[in-house]
């Protein structure tokens, strides 16, 4: 299935008044339920493609899972608009239904709930490493090149164990990603996660459910992903370029 890209009429404007339109491409931008157990668990917004990977991430993140085999089987609802597949709906069955699911790190009542007390709850939910991981400078400096590689088209990138991931939103993309690794057991076992957008609370989280190592960005961070970085035992890096890196937690 490849519904990558719409196209649409695009009137381009020039500075000197000119003006030309033509058929322009954009990133098809469709939304996902998925049910577990046949209760909606998310509904969001992504670039069509790799949605199985994208629901195992996701329920991985949010602790309903933390196996392949916790996933019976996963399918798209048929008919469901004028008796065709939109391929938007997605059904999952699990092998244990009652699963927990890790705490919304911003609920709806959250008045009066701190960020740090967040961060205790959903790292107490996690299996926190006993150390972090020992960085390989090299490697970090190489990350823009292999990011560089993987992106086939103007998206947020992921990329772990030579495999690239991209979606409109940054966070499927690891998901997706973080899906594919738990899927794939030929893949290859990845310690470092790089992406090319900014790394907030939501992406340390999927990363260290899906058991990274590390979190690495050629953007910035934010607050949050820190104390959730430093609390779970997981690397973070920002800002990285092939002179420089700035490393947020780990030594």
């Amino acid at each position: 299935m490849s519904r990558t890209k719409r196209s649409f009429a695009v009137t381009r404007i020039s500075a000197d008044g000119t003006r030309d339109t033509r058929a322009g491409q954009v990133a098809v931008e469709e939304p996902l339920e998925i049910r577990a157990g046949g209760v909606s668990a998310a509904t969001l917004m992504r670039t069509p493609g790799h949605d199985i990977e994208l629901a195992h991430g996701l329920l991985l993140a949010r602790g309903m899972i933390t196996r392949v085999e916790d996933v019976v089987t996963a399918r798209y609802c048929e008919g469901a608009i004028g008796g065709e597949n939109t391929y938007n709906l997605l059904d999952i069955q699990l092998a244990r239904p009652s699963a927990p699911q890790f705490i919304d790190p911003i609920p709806g009542d959250a008045c009066g709930i701190s960020a740090e007390q967040r961060v205790r709850e959903l790292a107490a939910n996690l299996d926190v490493r006993d150390t972090f991981m020992e960085l390989e400078p090299s490697e970090i400096f190489a990350l823009p090149g292999v990011l560089s590689q993987h992106r086939t088209r103007d998206l947020p990138t992921a990329v772990a164990g030579g495999t690239g991931r991209q979606d409109l939103d940054a966070l499927n993309a690891v998901h997706k990603i973080a899906g594919h690794m738990l899927l794939d057991a030929s893949a290859s076992p990845a310690l470092t996660l790089a992406t090319d957008a900014q790394v907030g609370f939501e992406i340390v989280r999927a990363a260290a459910a899906a058991g990274f190592g590390a979190v690495a960005t050629t953007a910035g961070v934010t607050s949050m992903a820190v104390e959730l970085a430093r609390a779970t035992n997981t690397v973070l890096v920002g800002e990285v370029s092939a002179e420089r890196f700035s490393v947020y937690a780990g030594a």
